[in-house]
């Protein structure tokens, strides 16, 4: 990338025990401080290794966004995970929104021993993907309300003020793979979707959870949670139910 990555926004490494887990972050503009306290939190209590990494394009700026290719976040990904699974008996991965989209495509090729995703999409609300091919032309840029969401989370939020209006078809390309994957997941999964999410299609995690072929595998619905996982009232039960899964997985292992 050819902008220094702006401060806060990762990545960020736990070093830990032999259990690994590997975060992905959302693509909306955010960075990896958005799962930054939530790996925090576990770390502390149960002292895994956590590596949650910043992908191409975040995290330095806009223009950056802009020229990434889903070939760049994918290979990536491999790398990430090619680096902590030499250090972990026990993988997990993981993440938020695209970043719990991620997993799935990873582990159709690569050994884990369980996935999670919280809000992951199998398609976003509003016209906006589907006017984006067409609006890409005319306008390079959507603006984020990042003053907002810098105050709703007393300053924690870290991320850009705008992004680029092609990532939509991108998004869009990784769901569409993430789909074609689900099929050929048989371990361990664990799903959280928000009551109050109006960003992804209601029925993402129910969709996912049916095509898997996976015989453990749990849904959690979060009653009070939107999509943004960055100070979730919801937080806790993420953090506890993460736990118990990792744990029961050691127990298998």
């Amino acid at each position: 990338m050819k902008s220094a990555i702006i401060p806060g926004a990762g990545p960020f490494y736990y070093k830990g025990n032999e259990v690994g887990i590997l975060m992905f972050h959302g693509f909306g503009g955010g960075t990896c401080s958005d799962l930054k306290y939530i790996a925090n939190d576990i770390f502390n209590q149960k002292g895994y290794t956590i590596h949650l990494p910043l992908f191409p394009g975040f995290g330095t700026s806009p223009e950056d966004l802009k020229e990434v290719d889903i070939r760049d976040w994918i290979k990536s990904m491999e790398n990430y995970y090619e680096e902590i699974r030499k250090k972990c008996k026990v993988l997990i991965i993981g993440g938020h929104s695209i970043g719990g989209v991620l997993p799935f495509i990873l582990a159709s090729d690569h050994k884990v021993e369980g996935i999670f995703a919280i809000s992951a999409p199998i398609g976003l609300k509003g016209l906006g993907p589907f006017i984006a091919p067409f609006m890409k032309i005319i306008i390079k840029y959507h603006k984020i309300n990042s003053d907002k969401f810098k105050r709703e989370t007393n300053g924690k939020w870290i991320g850009y003020d705008k992004i680029p209006i092609n990532i939509v078809v991108k998004v869009k390309r990784l769901i569409t793979l993430m789909k074609s994957r689900l099929p050929s997941i048989e371990c361990p999964i664990i799903l959280f979707q928000g009551c109050k999410d109006n960003q992804i299609k209601k029925e993402s995690m129910n969709y996912i959870y049916k095509r898997i072929k996976s015989t453990v595998k749990h849904k959690i619905w979060l009653e009070n949670n939107e999509h943004p996982i960055l100070d979730s009232p919801d937080q806790n039960i993420i953090i506890n139910e993460l736990m118990s899964f990792v744990e029961d997985i050691q127990k298998q292992n």
